[in-house]
């Protein structure tokens, strides 16, 4: 019998399940870091990882009980709030500049999107980089025809002729001129908006699954640290995941600050100026509330996971 419980004290703990949403970006190399390198099961974890064409569609997958944890940039998060849904934050895998405009060449500089038809996705931050643009440029919304796309149907709908450039950022981009370099170029224009490609989840996962949430955030820790030790290795993998050339995506990769961490000051002030600019622009419902964005960026999820 004391061998029995010795066994039984023994005996590793159950691995547990954990349903992972993750956008196609450059953005999100830590989980595509945490996949290859397997540190979800080194925390204990089975992972089954779905793949999507956007944040906007993991976080819907989030909310509809699909995925528990997953990749959006705040932008979304500002939408889901502002809609009363109980979106979190609880880290971030970097902040950088991830938009450019592609366009057809007789767009030479950003300002020739004056009476152009341009795609961007609606409630996303591209949505939000647009606007400060055209605001940089000196243009209204209605100076352009925008198109809201799903991000999938960019690169075919410029080569198709119904818009003349969009807003995105890498794999897109490279797939767009590689329809023809004669046809498309990529126009860049730096300081206009810095995103933060953050680990979201929901308040109830937070409330009911702490643990789970903690050996996540625990994996994509060890994640990073690969990726500093080994930078062009994690970006040559990163490329293959999202089929972009490792060339762009090791120039590409030099913009996206990877550092996992959550700045929860910067963040709020962030989503609190965003969240004016949804309701300002009537992009909300009239009766919508600027919430308190203090409870939805959650740092004791990290806080935990760093000291255990």
């Amino acid at each position: 019998m004391a061998l029995a419980i010795v066994a039984l004290t023994a005996a590793p703990s159950r691995a547990q399940d954990i349903t992972i949403g993750e956008g196609i970006a450059l953005g999100w190399g830590q989980f595509f870091v945490a996949d290859h390198d397997k540190t979800w099961q080194k925390q204990g974890l089975v992972p089954n990882v779905s793949t999507f064409a956007s944040g906007r569609l993991v976080l819907d997958a989030l909310v509809g009980g699909g995925v528990v944890i997953g990749t959006a940039a705040e932008t979304l998060v500002v939408f889901a709030t502002l809609n009363g849904l109980p979106v979190r934050i609880i880290a971030t895998l970097n902040r950088h500049e991830p938009f450019d405009l592609v366009a057809i060449k007789d767009i030479k500089t950003n300002k020739d999107i004056k009476g152009r038809r341009i795609g961007y996705s609606q409630g996303t931050n591209a949505h939000y980089y647009l606007f400060k643009l055209l605001k940089q440029e000196g243009l209204s919304w209605s100076d352009i025809t925008a198109v809201s796309l799903n991000p999938g149907d960019f690169v075919s709908s410029l080569a198709g002729g119904a818009i003349d450039g969009f807003i995105w950022t890498e794999p897109h981009l490279s797939q767009a001129v590689a329809q023809g370099s004669d046809k498309f170029h990529i126009i860049r224009a730096e300081g206009h908006y810095n995103t933060y490609s953050a680990v979201i989840t929901l308040q109830s996962t937070i409330d009911n699954k702490p643990d789970l949430l903690v050996k996540a955030l625990k994996a994509l820790t060890e994640a990073d640290d690969n990726i500093k030790r080994n930078p062009d290795v994690a970006a040559t993998l990163t490329a293959e995941r999202i089929k972009l050339d490792p060339v762009i995506a090791k120039v590409f990769w030099k913009r996206t600050n990877v550092k996992f961490d959550i700045d929860k000051a910067a963040l709020v002030a962030l989503l609190e100026e965003q969240a004016k600019w949804a309701v300002e622009n009537k992009l909300v419902r009239p009766d919508a509330e600027i919430p308190d964005f203090n409870t939805v960026v959650v740092t004791s999820v990290l806080d935990r996971a760093r000291r255990e």
